[in-house]
């Protein structure tokens, strides 16, 4: 037993220090950039610079392959960013709270769920044009009169007429009781419907790079200098920047915007309980 229990705090004495590790990582992320440019500048200052002046076949096959590469290690470890960040505290407490007061929604209650949500759409776009009138200095009375016909001063009517076009939040029982990123029209719209397009939008990147690698003719330098080294360097340079601001964003997407899209349902499903329990 005693060697099974210190297994297990090894483990997650390990898992502890590698997520202490990918945090330190994370909030230093800008100090390690500038300093991997400040080293490559060192480099560079003892070479010869020069830009390519043609498109050379060269040059376009090196572009080519660069951004191909910089795509998938971007949208990779934009992957690897979301799926750390669901381990911080924050993700997990907006995960928690959703899921504990999306659970309290029952069968019975859709219906009344469907004409919350359409009130609760009309009474935010009701506040966006009001808060939009005052940020302009201009009222309601104004507002109905240029619906009505009236005319004003072209200034004020181009104001008035991107007010108008305010369309209202989209907000169903689907959006507010799912956690899916693809949306679908109505909660009764089956997924077959669009599994196809989702799939093949999800396989293009894919596709691309599968183009890209097997057009790809390699062939040894002859000769390699320091200088050729140096370049090489150079040119793979904005790979590991483009990483790490893949990953950045990733975390930051899954801690801060998508911890605070739960956290928003999770207040508007409260409000809806809190009213169905004061009928």
């Amino acid at each position: 037993m005693k060697r099974i229990s210190t297994f297990e705090d090894s483990v997650f004495d390990s898992s502890e220090i590698m997520k202490r590790a990918g945090k330190t990582l994370f909030e230093n992320m800008g100090k390690v950039i500038a300093f991997t440019v400040a080293l490559l500048m060192l480099l560079v200052t003892f070479t010869d610079v020069s830009f390519a002046a043609t498109l050379s076949e060269s040059f376009v096959s090196s572009l080519v392959l660069l951004i191909t590469s910089s795509y998938i290690i971007y949208f990779s470890l934009e992957d690897a960013g979301e799926k750390c960040a669901e381990e911080t505290k924050e993700y997990k407490s907006a995960k928690e709270r959703y899921s504990q007061t999306r659970d309290k929604i029952k069968g019975e209650d859709i219906e009344k769920l469907r004409t919350f949500c359409l009130e609760y759409s009309e009474r935010e776009l009701s506040f966006r044009k009001k808060n939009a009138l005052i940020k302009e200095g201009l009222s309601e009375e104004q507002l109905n009169g240029y619906l009505n016909g009236k005319e004003f001063d072209r200034q004020i009517e181009r104001k008035l007429k991107r007010i108008s076009r305010v369309k209202p939040a989209e907000l169903t029982p689907r959006i507010l009781l799912s956690d899916e990123n693809y949306r679908r029209r109505s909660e009764l719209e089956s997924p077959e419907k669009r599994k196809l397009m989702y799939l093949i939008v999800k396989l293009i990147p894919s596709t691309v790079c599968m183009t890209v690698t097997l057009s790809v003719m390699l062939s040894a330098k002859d000769g390699l200098t320091s200088a050729d080294v140096i370049n090489g360097i150079l040119k793979l340079s904005a790979l590991p920047m483009i990483g790490f601001k893949g990953y950045s964003a990733g975390y930051s997407y899954s801690k801060h915007s998508l911890s605070s899209w739960m956290m928003r349902k999770a207040d508007i499903l409260e409000s809806f309980l809190l009213g169905a329990s004061c009928e």
